[in-house]
């Protein structure tokens, strides 16, 4: 494809980093939008050029109008939008946008569905796609939801990131006396049956081409995840699923679902059955593992965007490793002994072909020093040290 001037929105996001180094080195013109300078991809050596706008979160206002005022301006052919909350704001907006550029995110309504726990659960029983019995109090009230499930259970946002606001009630009781304040605290809730975790969970980073077929699908086992009773992992695994292929297939294709697609899965040990837990419409920081056992991920992007056809994909290394250090230095600390010694891979083995990290290369270094001083800055500025260490986690 002819070389392109790429403007990539999510300069202080892990999933930014190796998408601009791919893009780099194809020949391309990248820009990183970063809302201070201590980002990851605002240190790291593969940008041509690098932006200061506004926060996103804190004005999404300002931040789109200083977006439609660059596209405009003709500084760019092609837009990606590789985290939540700029995807959210690029789909609304597509139609305007794609007057001045190209985008691969996939329409609003079609994200918006897709980022909604409670509609993808719905989804997959309806189509009879294996995920936890859930249950929506918005349609049924928690007095007849507690009659007709057993506990243990688990409560989530059906918008969320990670395991924040996940709790887990072992009585109807308990979930009854705290149900409201949880609501209160993160919006709309779903409940879900409890499945007991033994093993590895797992996720798939797919690619659907513009007439929602699969083309890509790369399963990945997470050992280990932080805070250890569930949420974000902190070391990835390269696998090989056919099960988990053909079940995110009929997912993501069911959904007329286009581009990259997240899909978080837990083994069921009751019935040997892996089950959909939630879609990430999105690209994830956990999607550099694919670039690493030979997927570019970073030129599907760009195929998609330019209408271009999308090859299939069904061979990648397997036995491929990617860590999130700060996070796998949590779990070690949180962590059962027994746990520690029986994890694999093991958590001593910090080199090797295989091992690889989210936001160091060594021949990109600095990208860590920008994600942990970023961190700092939106921890103090949140003051959300103790939700971000999985103190407020049940």
């Amino acid at each position: 494809m002819d070389k392109q001037r790429v403007l990539i929105l999510d300069g202080d996001s892990r999933q930014g980093l190796p998408f601009v180094r791919s893009l780099r080195k194809a020949g391309n013109m990248v820009t990183v939008v970063c809302p201070w300078k201590a980002c990851p991809c605002y240190f790291s050596r593969y940008p041509n050029k690098r932006l200061i706008w506004p926060d996103i979160n804190e004005d999404s206002g300002r931040y789109y109008d200083r977006l439609l005022e660059y596209v405009k301006g003709d500084n760019c052919d092609v837009v990606l939008a590789l985290g939540d909350v700029t995807a959210i704001l690029v789909s609304e907006n597509k139609d305007e946008l794609t007057k001045y550029v190209k985008t691969p995110v996939p329409d609003y309504e079609i994200l918006r569905r897709a980022a909604d726990k409670s509609w993808t659960m719905d989804f997959c029983m309806r189509h009879r796609i294996p995920c936890p019995k859930t249950y929506d109090p918005s349609k049924q009230s928690i007095e007849d939801i507690v009659k007709e499930t057993a506990f243990p259970v688990i409560v989530k946002p059906v918008r969320g990131v990670g395991a924040v606001g996940l709790h887990k009630f072992e009585t109807a009781e308990q979930l009854k006396k705290s149900y409201d304040v949880l609501e209160k605290k993160h919006g709309k809730l779903q409940i879900q049956e409890f499945i007991p975790q033994y093993d590895t969970q797992f996720q798939a980073e797919a690619f659907c081409d513009q007439n929602s077929q699969m083309k890509v699908c790369m399963v990945i086992g997470k050992p280990r995840f932080f805070p250890v009773t569930g949420g974000t992992s902190t070391c990835n695994t390269t696998i090989e699923r056919a099960d988990i292929v053909e079940i995110v297939r009929k997912l993501l294709e069911g959904i007329k679902w286009t581009g990259s697609a997240d899909v978080d899965l837990i083994f069921d040990p009751r019935d040997k059955t892996p089950k959909v837990l939630e879609i990430n419409p999105r690209v994830t920081a956990g999607i550099k593992i694919g670039f690493d056992a030979g997927i570019d991920y970073a030129d599907l992007q760009m195929r998609l965007a330019l209408g271009l056809d999308i090859p299939e994909i069904n061979q990648y290394q397997v036995g491929k490793t990617l860590r999130n250090l700060c996070l796998d230095i949590l779990w070690y600390m949180y962590s059962s002994r027994e746990a520690r010694e029986n994890t694999s891979p093991p958590w001593w083995k910090f080199f090797g072909k295989n091992v690889h990290y989210q936001t160091f290369r060594r021949d990109d270094p600095l990208p860590f020093l920008g994600f942990l001083l970023s961190n700092m800055k939106k921890f103090t500025k949140s003051g959300t040290w103790k939700t971000k260490l999985g103190k407020d986690v049940k």
